[in-house]
């Protein structure tokens, strides 16, 4: 903590201290940039000229990175507020925790998009040599201990792969005992009759998870009966459901989020959409239920009423130009997820969602393999289409990058966290146009090409905890060095399946620092 406190400041004031100036709005900025040409002037008496050239050069990059970061040197997150958004992080709540560890239960705070949740492995006890399991007898003695945590709390039952566990009934039985349920989550779990008896009664259930689960299709048929439901995911992978039991999905009138991954025939998908198209309270959907068209797609949105949603992943089909247009009749889109089109449709998707969808947060086409990269002018063309999202978060598009300076419209977007283009490469120039986005959280990158010259900007990457190398045969002692300025920085990923030449990276060089985790799929 006091290194991550510590050296964003010391950057900062270093920095500073070399224009001369403190930069606190825009004015003070152009102030600054004049005076860094009285500041070069007297250098010139002092240095030899490649010095005075190098630091001419950082005093114009870090002019270039404060100016960018004049709006938000002053927008820090007040500390109550961090204490309302991460209720669970309050040290009141250590004994409940420790209390609900030793009896068997497991806490599991926010990671990715999982929320705080009571784990319930498989507690057992030992008699006579044999296993005997505790899930109701531990969580029935939990549920006071739970009732005192202030906040919604989802409970996670988590059974193991091959599905040996027992199946589970009255332990869910016993959830209705908890006040503040929050959500209820299954993996790798078997839920008997007496199970989905219980969640379809269970008075304070309204977001349910079910995935790797053994269900049958009389248990989902009881479990869709609860019209309390606002979040319902479910996947069934190879085991059939009726589409007669899919589609009352369709009838819960309160559900908001939909994430529905099960096997129908093409005639079943068509139906199940057309219906699906009534549900207008629907706010996030991911549903993968079979072969559909693109025209489905455009019925569904325009036969229904989809002011609301906001987070949309679509399998099957990438949207061509009627269904790209047909996408305005959803105006609040924030998340967008397709599989990969041709070079021109994304060319068109872009542009058109550009124009109708200026809140979009996150945006995804296809995935990094293949050939199907725009490249040139066009991947220009739609980097600057992107930097007109101004509230972009992450992106992954499929864009070759033709040289560092395409990566300048990006330095608009104030909250862009991660982003994937090929052929990004770490580099002084690259790095230059890195520093300019503050909000950069995770970066993917092919290789590593900087060397000390570029030392001075790095610790402007200051938010950036994880770093994913494609070629990390460029990982050498002297880069790991200059990677651990950055002050947040605490994991470098790479594989090393199908590397050829080692890995130039010594354990010395590793042991140094220890708190930076190297996340290594191994051959």
């Amino acid at each position: 903590m006091f290194r991550q406190l510590i050296l964003p400041t010391a950057v900062v004031v270093i920095a500073l201290a070399g224009i001369g100036t403190f930069l606190v709005n825009t004015e003070k900025s152009n102030n600054a940039i004049a005076e860094k040409k009285t500041t070069i002037s007297s250098l010139s008496e002092l240095q030899p000229d490649s010095a005075l050239k190098e630091q001419e050069q950082q005093l114009i990059d870090i002019n270039l990175i404060l100016a960018s970061r004049v709006p938000g040197i002053a927008n820090g997150i007040p500390q109550q507020a961090q204490q309302a958004a991460t209720p669970w992080l309050d040290p009141a709540l250590d004994d409940i925790y420790q209390q609900l560890e030793n009896s068997k239960l497991s806490i599991r705070f926010p990671y990715d998009e999982e929320t705080f949740a009571i784990w319930v492995g498989n507690p057992y006890k030992v008699v006579k040599g044999k296993k005997v399991y505790q899930h109701s007898e531990v969580l029935k003695k939990a549920i006071p201990l739970i009732n005192q945590i202030p906040f919604p709390v989802r409970i996670w039952f988590y059974g193991t792969r091959d599905q040996s566990n027992p199946e589970l009934g009255e332990c869910i039985e016993a959830l209705a005992d908890i006040t503040n349920l929050g959500g209820i989550k299954f993996s790798y779990c078997r839920i008997n009759e007496r199970g989905c008896a219980a969640l379809r009664t269970l008075p304070n259930l309204t977001n349910l998870e079910i995935l790797r689960s053994s269900l049958n299709d009389a248990g989902f048929n009881q479990i869709v009966q609860n019209k309390k439901l606002r979040r319902l995911h479910t996947t069934f992978g190879t085991q059939k459901i009726s589409s007669k039991t899919v589609e009352k999905v369709t009838e819960l009138p309160e559900l908001q989020n939909l994430k529905l991954i099960v096997s129908l025939d093409p005639q079943s998908a068509a139906s199940f959409w057309k219906k699906l198209a009534a549900c207008k309270n629907l706010v996030d959907l991911e549903v993968d239920c079979g072969s559909v068209t693109r025209k489905i797609m455009v019925d569904f949105l325009k036969k229904g009423d989809h002011k609301k949603l906001q987070k949309w992943k679509i399998y099957g089909v990438f949207p061509r130009k009627e269904l790209a247009n047909a996408l305005a009749l959803a105006p609040n889109l924030e998340e967008l997820h397709f599989p990969s089109g041709s070079l021109s449709d994304t060319s068109y998707l872009l542009e058109q969602l550009s124009k109708h969808h200026p809140h979009m947060k996150s945006l995804s086409i296809g995935w990094s393999g293949g050939e199907n990269f725009l490249k040139g002018d066009e991947a220009r063309t739609a980097l600057s289409q992107l930097a007109r999202f101004p509230h972009l978060e992450t992106f992954f598009v499929p864009i070759f990058l033709p040289d560092p300076e395409a990566l300048q419209p990006l330095t608009r977007l104030r909250y862009l966290e991660s982003f994937y283009c090929k052929n990004l490469n770490l580099n002084q120039a690259t790095l230059l146009e890195l520093a300019q986005m503050p909000s950069l959280r995770k970066l993917t990158v092919d290789s590593l090409e900087f060397g000390q010259e570029a030392g001075h900007l790095l610790p402007w990457l200051s938010n950036v905890k994880q770093i994913e190398i494609n070629n990390p045969t460029t990982l050498t002692d002297k880069r790991l060095s200059l990677l651990a300025t950055m002050p947040r920085l605490t994991e470098l990923k790479w594989c090393d399946i199908g590397i050829k030449e080692p890995i130039p990276l010594t354990d010395t060089a590793r042991s140094r620092f220890q708190y930076i985790n190297f996340n290594v799929c191994e051959k």
